[in-house]
Order: C-alpha cells, then sequence, then structure tokens
C-alpha cells in the first residue's frame, strides 16, 4: 500500500504540474473537476477501484483535455483488470500530452509522454524515446533527471509500476 501511495505521488509530480491550455470552463467546474480527483485519488488509495473510475469519469466530462486525468482512469481500470478500458484511457492521455507538447513546447511532456508509453507497455520504447529527447535537448536537467537509470527506468521495473502497466 506505502509503494501504491508512492507510485501515485511520482504518478502526480509528473503528470500534475503541466496543464497544457485547457479548455474554457467556469470556476465552478474547474473546482468540481479538481474536488472529483481528490476524492478518487482516495478511492484509490482504499482500494475503492470502481468508485474511483466513476469519479475519474465524471472530471473527464468536466476537463476532458487534461492527459492527467485519462492516465489516472486508465489505472483505474487497470486495477479492475479492465486491460482494453486502460489501453483506451492511455492512448487518450497520449493524444492529450502530444497536443499539449505542440502547443507549449514544454520537455515536461516529453517526460510525460514515456510514463504513458511505459503504462502501455513500451517500456523499452519509452526508454529510447527519452534517451533520443535527451539528445535533442542535451541541457535538460528534467530530462537527465528522467532519463537516468534511477530515474523511469528503475520505476518503470518495480512491482507497482509493473501493476498498472499493460
Amino acid at each position: 500500500m506505502k509503494r501504491l501511495l508512492l507510485l501515485i505521488c511520482v504518478f502526480v509530480a509528473l503528470l500534475g504540474g503541466c496543464k497544457g491550455k485547457p479548455k474554457v470552463v467556469s470556476a465552478g467546474d474547474k473546482l468540481k473537476a479538481e474536488n472529483l480527483i481528490s476524492e478518487a485519488q482516495f478511492s484509490m488509495q482504499i482500494r475503492e477501484y470502481s468508485r474511483a473510475e466513476e469519479l475519474f469519469k465524471k472530471a473527464i466530462v468536466l476537463r476532458e483535455d487534461y492527459p492527467e486525468y485519462w492516465v489516472a482512469l486508465g489505472m483505474a481500470r487497470k486495477r479492475q483488470d479492465n486491460q482494453d478500458g486502460a489501453r483506451e484511457a492511455y492512448k487518450k492521455a497520449l493524444g492529450f500530452i502530444d497536443e499539449r507538447y505542440k502547443n507549449e513546447n514544454d520537455e515536461k511532456d516529453l517526460g510525460q509522454k514515456a510514463w504513458v508509453m511505459a503504462l502501455q507497455g513500451n517500456t523499452g520504447e519509452a526508454v529510447k524515446f527519452l534517451q533520443q529527447k535527451l539528445k535533442e535537448h542535451p541541457g535538460s536537467a528534467y530530462l537527465q533527471k528522467m532519463a537516468d537509470p534511477r530515474g523511469l527506468p528503475h520505476t518503470f521495473q518495480t512491482p507497482d509500476f509493473k501493476e498498472l502497466s499493460l
């Protein structure tokens, strides 16, 4: 349980910081989405995965363009052995990450993309992708940290990560 919480924290740190250009929503809807996500994350911690899935889906209705929500939905589905549902959610997340990177050109999205690629079961491709992007951005401390063998490549080998990946 402690490792699951740590993995969720890593996920939040990786994916929670960059929000890209979200669709225009009211302050009330933003607050609703944040509350739904908070409740869903708590549901994940107490292993109420079907409840978490429903809450993530409600948040996605309000903030569809946030890849973080799609990844979280995929994790909830994977915990319920819904491989196809998890695959669909991870694929949606990748699309929104790519779109956000095109709009913002923020290198953190490259690390996030590698994370989701690995969740899709493509850990080798994810590591190669990180290494390639590090060559394109040699001065990026963020990408150096992510590509370091103690960074994402190490995380990809942990039992908790393997439980969430396809």
